[in-house]
């Protein structure tokens, strides 16, 4: 079953941007703000890393960064680990765990087009039981 669902299934398409110059704490007031853990960042419109809450919680706890002052530039995580759109939900897992990551952009072509999340992968296998236990009952 987990090869009938691509990448493109379960991402979320709304993208949403921070600029590379963009305080950190400007970066987490926006997550906050808009109820999402992870940024792509970006230098002249285009995305050269992604900054997520770990991160923040990684730069500010223990490297003691300055949350005013020092830009997501320094924190963000680059290159961007990203994973093909027909990519199957048991290659999205894997790429997530080998990396220990909670956020995936997802590409079509050289292009971003959404990001999958550790929510987004719960919310998919909390439909997977249901249909299971739907179709165990229905035997």
């Amino acid at each position: 079953m987990s090869d009938i669902l691509r990448a493109s299934d379960i991402m979320t398409p709304e993208l949403r941007y921070v600029d590379k110059t963009s305080s950190i704490k400007d970066a987490a007031l926006r997550m906050i703000n808009e109820g999402i853990g992870a940024l792509l960042v970006t230098e002249q419109n285009s995305p050269i890393g992604i900054i997520t809450k770990r991160d923040i919680i990684w730069a500010v706890m223990f490297e003691k960064r300055d949350p005013e002052k020092d830009t997501v530039e320094k924190i963000m995580t680059s290159p961007i680990i990203t994973i093909s759109a027909d990519a199957s939900l048991r290659e999205v897992i894997e790429v997530m765990r080998r990396n220990n990551i909670s956020h995936l952009p997802v590409r079509e072509g050289d292009r971003i087009i959404g990001m999958i999340s550790d929510y987004d992968l719960i919310e998919t296998l909390a439909d997977l039981i249901e249909y299971l236990e739907t179709k165990v009952r229905e035997e």
